[in-house]
């Protein structure tokens, strides 16, 4: 059987327009380079997808736009995804890889209990600054009531050593005496999320509100050392161990 490729290159001295429906598609078609390196093309539609997709949700988000951000045509971004909520999906998916890629590197089963929650909690608001991109696509997710992230099985699936890690540093905390409180660890997690975030979340109102600069290093500084007293606070850490040291 023909492929779409092949059918495309036996017409386009003389069908382009009648078969993509546009003059402007057919020279961007004509224009293509005749060899691509599929790798390198499928990742820049995924960069192109994710800014895009960041910026303006799934049903804000345009075709043309990530394909002309990209530089390739939109037979290749169907070519390589199949659809708009396919790319969609793995958007989601990239981002949370990255995330949970980076927490297992923390090694919260080799490190001491209180560190490794502090280490943690650090990497979270450390993190949730420097890629604004995963604070701004899940925030559009939640707008579309969690609609597509429910289409992937594997952000859940990656999802589920943290928190068995996370449960196994409170258990080792409560076993060595580094933690009186015994906290369910999801509860504890998405408040360490909550915590890192929600100042991101709503930077320019709570700013105005409170004629209080929260992007100011001060203040940040200020505030980090507060979500880390709440955290070894709910955890009931010993109060005579000191934080580690930042870098």
């Amino acid at each position: 059987m023909l492929k779409l490729y092949d059918i495309y290159q036996a017409i386009q001295s003389w069908a382009i327009p009648l078969w993509i429906g546009s003059i402007q598609e057919a020279r961007q078609l004509q224009a293509e380079p005749r060899k691509r390196n599929p790798e390198l093309t499928r990742a820049s539609i995924l960069k192109a997808a994710t800014a895009e997709f960041a910026r303006y949700g799934f049903d804000g988000g345009r075709v043309d736009r990530i394909v002309s951000r990209a530089g390739c045509n939109t037979r290749m971004l169907y070519h390589y995804f199949g659809d708009k909520q396919a790319l969609y999906v793995e958007v989601l998916e990239a981002v949370y890889r990255q995330i949970r890629h980076l927490e297992q590197k923390l090694d919260l089963a080799g490190t001491a209990p209180r560190e490794a929650l502090i280490n943690l909690t650090r990497f979270t608001w450390s993190h949730f600054r420097a890629q604004r991109v995963f604070i701004d696509i899940t925030r559009n997710e939640n707008l579309a009531r969690g609609k597509h992230i429910k289409r992937s099985k594997a952000i859940a699936e990656m999802s589920s050593p943290l928190i068995a890690q996370l449960r196994d540093t409170l258990e080792r905390g409560r076993a060595e005496g580094a933690f009186r409180h015994a906290v369910d660890p999801l509860q504890l997690y998405i408040s360490i999320v909550a915590l890192c975030s929600h100042h991101l979340n709503n930077v320019h109102t709570l700013s105005a509100t409170f004629q209080t600069d929260l992007k100011a290093p001060e203040w940040l500084e200020a505030r980090l050392q507060h979500v880390e007293a709440v955290v070894l606070r709910t955890v009931g850490a010993v109060e005579d161990e000191a934080p580690a040291d930042r870098d």
